[in-house]
């Protein structure tokens, strides 16, 4: 493949570009954003050195890096889409292999790159800057230099391993399920061998090259980050998968019923199901309200065990009930809208007499009618795994009132444009200024028994303020045109 930097350079232009037509100059304050939010948690590395040792910190400071990396990484579930929208009247540059003579795999090759400048300038390079800032209050030793390096390591080869998971997802369910049994299998073994953080520190790297000095560790990272980056690279397709074309039977009428009971807003929901059902979605969205569920589970599953073991055999207890989990599930269900406004163009609504208003009602309503599945059966195996099935009916109510005000505040104040908007820091801090106070109070609510009666009033609250919002909808997004 000729080297062509130039095209590099449109790149990074473009999404300069693409940033500050939607957010002005504000999204050049994010970065600022994530360096004090590093800095506060580099405070918090004071505290923790009574519970952990330097090495177990460096561990974890570059798991962590490493998993920031992994959510990047997942650009391959979204080829199909990327070649097949057009975003309004808008060509973007990696959708020119079908009228220039480039291919696909060339341009996605450099979009790839582009993509890793971005995120390391953005969030990786303002998190160590934090975190070395923080030094001067807390007096501990960062090595910069080092830690740039381990650190970018780390987050690149979190990059390319989620990278190559999710190619071989487009290519292949059952070798992708074969490949995460493997790394699972790996990682368990390690863990009973050598010890869960231990295990963690030999399967990233870079985190023994910052402990001990040494380039091996760095190395062997950019081999992988390499290898899986190549390999990924190689196998994206220059042509959408599906070749043949698919023919559904109408079955509006029968998707309609079961919003019938949400009156006008029924053919839209109904809509909106059969374009997540036959785009294919429907699974994306499920395993990203899925993933974050089951990591919680099992971080707070495998927690007290490895604080048992750090603190040398002392017995550890956490006095929270299932409420903690009800509120905790009630903040991830956010994560489903976003999902419902990422990958559907809305243009498509222009010709049609209704407002952008009734449109974001409609995925309210098919949000609602995933997350009562999903969290519904969740909460009820937390409830049995835990023994408190008396507590169920208040963890129910408590889920449904937290999800929704969190629904209702992420659509009011980004409404079909989640995606975008939630970049802009002005919008995020609102967000987070809305959110984390009531997430906090409903917490605190989960740690005593005796505050079970109060807090089931506070998430009541929290429903009347998202009913308030979903009222004023119409006002705020009532009048808005659609576009790209």
């Amino acid at each position: 493949m000729e080297l062509r930097p130039g095209l590099f350079w449109l790149l990074i232009k473009e999404e300069y570009r693409a940033q500050s037509s939607m957010f002005h100059s504000s999204f050049l304050v994010y970065p600022l954003f994530m360096l004090a939010i590093s800095l506060l948690m580099g405070l918090m590395l004071l505290p923790l050195r009574a519970a952990l040792t330097t090495a177990e910190i460096i561990i974890i400071g570059h798991v962590g890096v490493m998993v920031a990396g992994m959510l990047v990484g997942g650009f391959a579930m979204f080829q199909d889409p990327i070649l097949e929208r057009r975003m309004g009247g808008v060509r973007m540059l990696l959708g020119t292999p079908g009228t220039l003579p480039i291919t696909y795999k060339e341009m996605f090759t450099y979009f790839y790159f582009k993509d890793l400048a971005y995120y390391l300038a953005i969030n990786v390079l303002p998190v160590l800057l934090g975190v070395y800032i923080s030094t001067f209050f807390t007096g501990l030793h960062v090595n910069l230099l080092m830690a740039a390096i381990t650190f970018m390591a780390a987050f690149l080869m979190g990059v390319s391993l989620t990278f190559a998971l999710s190619t071989i997802l487009v290519r292949s369910k059952a070798v992708l399920a074969i490949a995460m049994i493997s790394i699972i299998a790996i990682v368990a073994w390690l863990a009973l061998k050598v010890g869960t953080l231990q295990a963690l520190g030999i399967l990233v790297p870079p985190s023994g090259s910052y402990m001990d000095g040494s380039w091996d560790g760095v190395l062997i990272a950019i081999a992988l980050f390499i290898a899986l980056s190549a390999f990924s690279l190689l196998c994206i397709r220059e042509k959408p998968a599906p070749t043949t074309e698919k023919h559904y039977a109408s079955h509006f009428s029968e998707a309609q019923k079961p919003f019938k009971i949400f009156g006008k807003y029924a053919p839209l929901a109904a809509k909106e199901w059969i374009d997540l059902v036959r785009s294919g979605s429907l699974w994306y969205v499920v395993l990203s309200f899925l993933i974050p569920l089951l990591f919680l589970w099992g971080f707070l599953w495998i927690f007290p065990f490895a604080l048992k073991f750090i603190l040398g055999g002392a017995q550890v207890s956490f006095g929270f009930n299932t409420i903690f989990y009800s509120v905790i599930i009630g903040f991830f269900a956010s994560e489903l809208y976003g999902w419902l406004n990422r990958l559907d163009s809305i243009e498509c609504y222009k010709t049609l007499p209704i407002k952008m208003s009734d449109v974001i009602k409609a995925k309210l309503i098919l949000f609602m009618a995933l997350n009562t599945v999903i969290s519904t059966v969740y909460l009820a195996l937390i409830c049995i795994s835990r023994g408190e099935y008396g507590l169920f009916p208040a963890a129910l109510y408590t889920m449904f009132m937290v999800s929704g005000y969190v629904a209702a505040v992420i659509a009011y104040m980004t409404g079909v444009y989640t995606n975008s908007l939630l970049f802009d820091y002005k919008v995020l801090l609102k967000y987070w200024l809305a959110v984390a106070p009531v997430l906090i109070v409903l917490i605190m609510t989960a740690f005593a028994s005796w505050l079970l009666w109060p807090g089931i009033i506070f998430a009541t609250l929290a429903g009347i303020v998202a009913y308030v919002l979903l009222r004023r909808l119409d006002v705020k997004w009532g009048r808005e045109e659609f576009k790209a």
